[in-house]
């Protein structure tokens, strides 16, 4: 199923256009600088998304997660903060 993204969202999987990330796995854990296609690979096996969190570092700093769950969390965020 395709994500529909606005502008100002984050890339994920394949629009993530850097060939090496620093990856941080689902539990926050620090993984390290590895190929785009190993990040890639790990999200898939655990059934998740591969999300770039920093843009501006070198490299580009990427988490896996559930990338549907984090937009909710961040939508209902905003929310209580407007409030």
């Amino acid at each position: 199923m395709a994500i529909k993204h606005k502008k100002n969202d984050l890339p994920i999987n394949h629009q993530i256009k850097s060939k090496k990330v620093r990856l941080i796995d689902e539990t926050g854990k620090v993984i390290g600088i590895v190929d785009i296609d190993k990040a890639l690979d790990l999200a898939n096996k655990a059934s998740l998304d591969l999300v770039e969190i920093a843009s501006n570092s070198d490299p580009v700093v990427c988490k896996i997660l559930n990338y549907g769950k984090y937009r909710y969390d961040k939508e209902k965020q905003k929310k209580i903060n407007k409030k």
